[in-house]
């Protein structure tokens, strides 16, 4: 480059400036990206759900205990499953 071009002109320079601006941008997300975080949120919560109910019924008919670990275990899910879902809601939206 000649040295008549100043540190403005230069391509690298342009396309920093240019990707800094973009991500300074605020983001909305699409009705795709929308539809996919909340079926994403929806397995967070119904997995650990599921796998603590199941825990707890199969606990439970070993020890001959009724329905404590199984509700114990089954609420443990939901919050597990909550506090995770509450997490990667807010790292998608951050991003």
């Amino acid at each position: 480059m000649s040295d008549t071009h100043t540190q403005d002109e230069d391509p690298f320079v342009r396309e920093v400036r240019r990707q800094a601006e973009r991500a300074q941008a605020p983001q909305h997300l699409t009705f795709w990206q929308g539809l996919n975080l909340v079926g994403s949120v929806g397995w967070m919560v119904v997995l650990p759900t599921l796998l603590g109910a199941f825990a707890g019924r199969w606990i439970d008919s070993r020890a001959a205990t009724g329905v404590f670990w199984t509700l114990s275990l089954l609420f443990t899910g939901v919050v597990l499953g909550c506090a995770t879902a509450w997490r990667h809601v807010h790292r998608e939206l951050d991003r």
